[in-house]
Parts: C-alpha cells; structure tokens; sequence
C-alpha cells in the first residue's frame, strides 16, 4: 500500500514534472503539501488523508484539519473512511446521525463543498456493501476554481477495493464570483426553518438595516453547506436514483415476496419522487428567471416566445372566420 510520505516522490515523478512541491507537514493520518501547477500556474494547498475506521478515532483528524486549514486555496483528498449521507452508502447498516454527524460538521466548519466529479459514484466496496468514503474537496477560496477543476473516479481495478481519483485543473479564471443565489428547493428540507432560526440569532450590533443586511449574509455559508449537502448536482442525483431503483426492483422482480425488499422499494420510490420534485423547482426557477431576464430585452429569446404565443392563443383571421360562417355539422 503506498505510504503518505511516498506521494511528494510520486507527484514529481512526471517527465518533464508537471508540479512543483514545498513539503510543510506531517500529522497524525495526513500529509500537507504546497503545490504549483506547472502548467496553469495555479497555486494551492493540498493536504492527503487517511481516516481510522472508528468514529472517535477519526476524531483526531477532523481537529488536526481544523488546526491546520490555510487561509488560501486548499485542496484536500484521501481515504475518509467516512460518508456524509445515506446517499453515499449501498447494502449494510442503515446510516445514523453519529456516523456522519463529525465529518458533516468538519466539512462545515473548514467550508469544504465536493469538487465536481464524474465516474465512480461509490469509491470503495468489499463485494456486498457499496460506500463513497474517497472525497476530494476544496475550500472555499479554490471556489472560483471549480467550474474548472475537475476529478475522475476510476475503477478500481485488479489490485485496490479503492477507485482511484484524478484531479484535473483548468487555467485560472479571471472573472469575478458568481453572485449568491436562493434557490426555493432549499425551502423543502425538514431542517431548513431551524437552519434560518438558528443564525438569525447571531449577535450583530448596528443599525436595523444594516443588522438584517449583515445577518442575511451571515446565512450565505451554511445555505452553501445545506446546498452541497443535500441538492448539488440535482439531476446527477435524479439519475442515480432511477438507477438504483431500476436494480432493486430487477431484485424485488424475482423475489416478490421478500418483506425488505418490498420496503426498501417504498423508500426508493419514495426518495425518487421527492427528488423529481426538487428538480422541477430547480430548473422552474431557472426557467422564470430567464424569462424574466430576457423577455424585455427584444433579444432573440423574445421574440421566439412572443412567436409562440401568438402561434398558440391567436387563431389566424381567415379560420376564425370559416368557424363563425361554416359551425361544422355537429354544431348545427
């Protein structure tokens, strides 16, 4: 198995090298590196992981992580040994609060959202139980990045019960951010009403404009956390859905009288249905903000709606007329 103190030896062992590596620590269960992409000229930081296979030893790294995050592009990888969701587990023991309770709370403490990714869903598998416990992510100072940092889950092949992961950088954007957008699907999750209650309590001294301007501010971050929790990549989502509910019903097809099946085919169909329904209020409030973005400009968008409209609600003047001089027979 390779060692965390092999990688710097192993990323440089390109020819010509395509990183440049500043060595700055090694704590229990993780490696911190400095990088530089030879070929974009992106800097960051990159930190590799292991996780312990118990909770609370696992601990010891989520507080070393905390310790240790840089205020500057971070980049951090590894062997969680940890899920964020059900989502993220096949087959086993249902997923508890307690077992994603720590790393849910790193993630949101260090403001560490998943890098875009394709391949692979579940990274790691013993031939019965299915998990994604391989995470790449990124904080939030490499968030103009990621639209251009990609990773890819292989396989994992003949010799790891691991899928290995690629990380693929773009050059460095020169836009400014995205503005900050709610999206009414957030509105559907059962703790979305504490999460609002609980940070509108935040201590803000000043005006009443500028008390309300700051706290909804303060909302910004654990909305982004809520949002790449439970909502990004909502179609992906929708599709493995189908998927995985295809599979079990290809089971439940040949052992129809199995009781657990016939359960977990009531909670597959019924997490399908909801995340249908969020993706309809997703690409609904995208649709009416296009709308309502282009509709005035006289773009082209205009004018093949305003096309529409009268094509579809407007009869033309010759029918309208030989529907009033000719009622066809079973009007007579």
């Amino acid at each position: 198995m390779l060692m965390l103190q092999e990688l710097p030896e192993l990323l440089c062992s390109g020819t010509p090298p395509l990183l440049k590596l500043s060595f700055w620590m090694s704590l229990n269960k993780g490696l911190h590196l400095s990088i530089r992409c030879l070929v974009s000229q992106l800097p960051f930081f990159a930190t590799f992981v292991y996780g312990f296979n118990t909770i609370t030893a696992r601990r010891h790294l989520w507080d070393n992580l905390r310790q240790w995050a840089p205020v500057q592009p971070w980049i951090i990888m590894g062997d969680f040994n940890s899920i964020l969701s059900q989502h993220d587990k096949c087959n086993g023991e249902p997923v508890t609060t307690y077992e994603v309770s720590d790393f849910r709370e790193c993630c949101y403490d260090l403001d560490l959202a998943n890098l875009n990714y394709s391949g692979s869903h579940f990274s790691w598998s013993n031939g019965t139980v299915w998990t994604k416990i391989d995470w790449v992510m990124a904080n939030n100072f490499l968030s103009e990045l990621h639209s251009k940092t990609s990773v890819h889950f292989s396989t994992p092949g003949a010799f790891s019960d691991h899928s290995p992961a690629a990380v693929v950088t773009g050059p460095r954007l020169t836009t400014r951010r995205s503005s900050f957008k709610f999206f009414i699907m957030w509105t559907a999750h059962d703790g979305f009403l504490d999460l609002i209650a609980n940070h509108w309590q935040s201590n803000v001294t000043g005006s009443p404009m500028y008390t309300v301007c700051r706290r909804l501010k303060l909302l910004k971050l654990p909305l982004k956390q809520l949002n790449n929790l439970h909502f990004s990549h909502i179609s992906a989502r929708v599709i493995r859905a189908e998927s995985e509910l295809h599979q079990h019903q290809s089971l439940l097809h040949d052992d129809r009288d199995n009781p657990q099946l016939l359960m977990q085919d009531k909670h597959l169909r019924l997490s399908l249905v909801n995340l249908k329904s969020l993706e309809k209020m997703f690409y609904g409030q995208k649709l009416k903000s296009a709308y309502l973005k282009e509709c005035d400009k006289g773009s082209k968008f205009f004018h093949a709606m305003m096309r529409q409209i009268n094509s579809d609600e407007i009869l033309p003047q010759q029918l309208f007329a030989v529907m009033v001089c000719s009622p066809p027979p079973w009007m007579k």
